[in-house]
């Protein structure tokens, strides 16, 4: 007998596990307070503009292609990316940072403002990508059926990361206030 199951929200991670569960057998009810599904992924549209709501960023895609490959799918099968360029506008009162749509631009602007800046830049996105593989593989994507799961060499040697906030590892990296 399929067991009820209430999820509360309607963001991704909650309509996923609601794709999870209902493949699994389970009766899915979603409650959301919003007229729209999709949490922060929304649209307001008024007088014939359309603003996102957020998220700015599409991260972890290779989890979206996960989650529709378990069903079949492929994110392709229901949307399209258009990358930006630039990727971004940074507005101060004084100026406007432009945020390049790959690693060299976004190195040219870091030493625009703030010389020497591109290298310990680099290192810190080298150091995000290494950490990020680290989270998905030994962490997120393991089954869930034990805390042993998640104690391993690679997840023990970064134990002093779950004590530090991203802002002050950039601090120690970037003077420039509107580089922090």
């Amino acid at each position: 007998m399929a067991r009820k199951i209430s999820i509360i929200g309607s963001g991704f991670s909650a309509l996923s596990a609601a794709c999870y569960l209902a493949k699994a057998g389970n009766d899915v009810s979603i409650y959301e307070k919003n007229s729209t599904v999709g949490g922060r992924a929304r649209q307001l549209k008024r007088d014939g503009f359309t603003f996102d709501i957020g998220p700015s960023w599409y991260w972890m895609p290779d989890i979206f292609e996960k989650f529709f490959n378990d069903f079949g799918k492929s994110t392709k099968d229901y949307y399209q990316l258009d990358k930006l360029s630039p990727a971004y506008k940074i507005f101060f009162a004084d100026e406007v940072i432009t945020i390049g749509d790959h690693m060299d631009k976004i190195c040219e602007e870091f030493e625009r403002i703030e010389t020497g800046s591109s290298k310990p830049l680099r290192a810190f996105i080298a150091k995000a990508q290494d950490n990020y593989d680290i989270a998905i593989n030994k962490i997120v994507l393991r089954p869930g059926l034990s805390p042993l799961e998640l104690v391993t060499k690679e997840t023990v040697s970064r134990v002093d990361q779950f004590f530090k906030t991203i802002s002050s590892e950039v601090r120690k990296n970037f003077k420039n206030p509107k580089l922090v």
